[in-house]
């Protein structure tokens, strides 16, 4: 029998956030995470006797799909891909199953038979694995099936992005995996999206979310990627993030740095804060990210 892997969400949008912004995007979330970052939103995300969990208080009696869902406003926006509560509106199938939605969604009148690279524009579509926490099913070799059933139909996307925190460590197999996916030269690009989460915005302790030895790792089998965070604007988060910034270099991590403003939604994404979040940020020479589907699609899962 074949291996199923579980995810919460499958859907075709854009990326976005960071590097690729505005790039169209095939989208799988895995179900499960190591982190939960409840800080998130949060008045004061140090102390968390003051947090508000949307999540973990919100009738899902009637809930069938997770569609049916809002974006939460505190904590991790995709609770629902980790959190117990919602485990059984994931989806469980194959890779092959998988595999086929996925063409399923790429298909339009122009491109007929779902392929990555598009039959009339010329352009390729990328294929995102995102959470939860995506390495953290290496083991499962839910990735690697998924990317080899698409080898075996003659139909590999050229760009692939991994969402990750950037705290798992790579297992032998996942090593061998990204030996084998590059070796002929098919992939134009593995991106490594890098989102570590700092105390002072997130909730979550350094000694838990910050692992620059595991991101060098990462960084020998793919130059490509970023470094991509998230701040509040507070003095306390600023220095956190100097902080952690100049751990990575010392461990040789040369990924650019994005900053993005905390907030899941529209709304929040257009507060008076993030005039003052962008200005520094420039201030300090870093990148700056927004949430783009955000502003463009609403507050909907899904986009």
């Amino acid at each position: 029998m074949s291996n199923t892997y579980r995810y919460t969400e499958l859907f075709r949008s854009f990326q976005g956030e960071g590097t690729h912004t505005g790039k169209n995007t095939l989208w799988l979330r895995w179900f499960l995470c190591n982190l939960q970052c409840n800080g998130f939103g949060q008045k004061d995300p140090t102390d968390e006797s003051s947090y508000t969990l949307p999540y973990e208080t919100i009738d899902i009696t009637d809930i069938t799909e997770l569609g049916q869902l809002p974006v939460f406003e505190y904590g991790c926006d995709s609770s629902y891909s980790w959190a117990k509560k919602y485990r059984h509106l994931a989806a469980d199938q194959t890779a092959e199953q998988i595999a086929d939605l996925l063409e399923q969604n790429l298909r339009s009148p122009t491109n007929p038979e779902g392929k990555f690279l598009h039959p009339r524009s010329g352009e390729e579509t990328h294929m995102c694995f995102t959470g939860g926490e995506p390495m953290m099913r290496q083991s499962q070799r839910g990735i690697e099936e998924v990317m080899r059933e698409l080898h075996k139909r003659k139909n590999m996307p050229n760009f692939i992005t991994v969402e990750t925190n950037g705290t798992q460590k790579l297992s032998p197999e996942f090593r061998e995996f990204l030996q084998w996916f590059g070796k002929d030269g098919e992939v134009c690009e593995w991106f490594w999206s890098f989102s570590p989460k700092l105390f002072n915005t997130s909730g979550e302790k350094a000694k838990k979310a910050i692992k620059p030895e595991v991101i060098a790792d990462y960084q020998q089998y793919s130059p490509n990627g970023h470094l991509k965070f998230v701040v509040n604007g507070t003095q306390e988060t600023w220095d956190e993030l100097e902080q952690v910034v100049s751990e990575f270099r010392e461990h040789g991590i040369e990924y650019p740095v994005w900053i993005m403003p905390v907030g899941a939604t529209k709304e929040q994404q257009e507060e008076n804060t993030v005039k003052d979040i962008v200005a520094e940020t420039l201030s300090r020479g870093y990148n700056v990210s927004g949430r783009l589907h955000a502003h463009m699609l609403g507050n909907e899962l899904g986009t």
